[in-house]
């Protein structure tokens, strides 16, 4: 029996060939159906996302992997040609390292984003439901998912955020320990602002504006966050009202000058704005900053926060294939077990018959009223006589032949003192 992962991901495929060979939830119940049709495959699992497909399988021969990869080639149109260097297949314990790194989105193109570990437990419940997924496939992705929950809770992998829209909502806890009676305002209604408005709401900040130039974009994301769309002309006018201003708008000129700042500083008696600028070219002066009681960050404050966001992940990520490395020796430790658990099953099972055998006669002979002390005494007898016979064979065997290794082997197994 042998673990196997047939895939390709962001890092070895372009989007154009990911996209050729990704699958959607019924074409992937399709597939492990199929699978499990075929007379090698006793397990199977798919896991598809914008950035990689693989097949996990537990199969009888390797060498039927190949069969497997041209037939999923077949099914999705494609010839090797097509996919040259783009697939990769790992066996054994690759497979445990490869699904452990993937849970715990060691091997994303963000590192330590939590997405692909909600994507990976919908795909097994897939498979589950499906009925190809065995012992060896559930016990591996059992150890994926707590795994992942290790990694979380005992590293920094998942830590700050490595999004601009948020990050910069995660500094508003710098600045406000409490959103509940705060109101920001959004200047666009772009995926940026999209964002920082449901991060906001998240937060459970008291009132969310969000103007925009076309005021029918603004309701469309203030309606999702109950919020309250407003035209950039209305603008000016909240800014007095808001402790909370972020901008991702495109534009040749500042929607916001200093003067403007200023005014509402004075209106607002001084309470303190936390600004962010998140536009390219600028929506705000640059003067703005100079500022008192003004905490503005620009788009390159963000940056270099993610940068340094990015090296703690980097630093966490080592912390965590510490972690991932102890649980694959764990799995394969677990997985070699299995390997003797027929022959263990086997050898209980001739124990048990000469133990029935051994008992049927000692009742049948109390029956016939023979002395309860000399039937005990025979039993023991017998039981003993019984159960050594076999190892005693295998002994005497070795002896003959003075074969010291396979002596020392049934002395290993049956727990004999050599010495003694």
């Amino acid at each position: 029996m042998s673990l196997v992962t047939i895939g390709m991901n962001h890092k070895t495929a372009s989007l154009d060939i990911r996209e050729k060979i990704s699958v959607d939830k019924d074409e992937s119940h399709i597939i492990l159906k199929k699978l499990q049709d075929m007379p090698l495959v006793d397990e199977a699992f798919i896991l598809s996302t914008c950035n990689r497909t693989e097949l996990y399988l537990e199969i009888d021969d390797l060498q039927y992997v190949e069969n497997i990869s041209d037939w999923l080639l077949r099914h999705k149109g494609l010839t090797p040609e097509d996919i040259s260097e783009n697939m990769y297949i790992y066996s054994d314990s690759f497979v445990v390292r490869h699904a452990l790194n993937v849970a715990c989105g060691l091997d994303s193109m963000v590192i330590g984003e939590s997405q692909i570990l909600r994507q990976f437990k919908d795909a097994f419940s897939e498979a589950s439901d499906a009925g190809t997924i065995g012992k060896n496939l559930n016990r591996l992705f059992q150890y994926a998912f707590s795994t992942a929950k290790e990694v979380r809770t005992d590293t920094n992998i998942g830590a700050n955020s490595l999004s601009i829209a948020n990050v910069a909502v995660s500094l508003t806890d710098q600045f406000y320990d409490n959103l509940s009676n705060k109101n920001a305002l959004l200047i666009g209604a772009g995926e940026t602002i999209n964002i920082a408005a449901k991060n906001l709401r998240k937060k459970n900040i008291k009132d969310i504006f969000i103007a925009n130039r076309t005021i029918d974009k603004a309701k469309i994301i203030a309606d999702e966050v109950s919020g309250k769309a407003l035209s950039l002309k209305d603008m000016p006018e909240k800014i007095k009202d808001s402790d909370i201003i972020i901008s991702a708008v495109s534009g040749n000129v500042p929607l916001i000058g200093k003067g403007a700042i200023e005014t509402a500083l004075k209106r607002r008696k001084h309470k303190p704005i936390y600004m962010v600028d998140l536009g390219v070219p600028r929506n705000i002066e640059t003067e703005v900053k100079e500022l008192k009681d003004i905490f503005l960050y620009t788009l390159d404050n963000i940056q270099n926060l993610i940068k340094k966001n990015y090296k703690t992940r980097e630093s966490a990520a080592v912390d965590a294939q510490h972690i991932v490395n102890s649980k694959v020796d764990e799995y394969m430790n677990w997985r070699k077990s299995q390997s003797a658990f027929s022959i263990i099953k086997h050898y209980r099972d001739d124990c048990e018959e000469i133990r029935e055998s051994c008992l049927n006669k000692s009742l049948n002979q109390l029956k016939l009223g023979k002395d309860p002390e000399d039937v005990i005494n025979q039993l023991s007898i017998n039981l003993t006589s019984k159960l050594s016979h076999k190892p005693t064979l295998a002994l005497n065997k070795a002896g003959q032949t003075n074969n010291r290794k396979l002596i020392n082997l049934v002395c290993d197994i049956f727990l004999i003192n050599k010495k003694k």
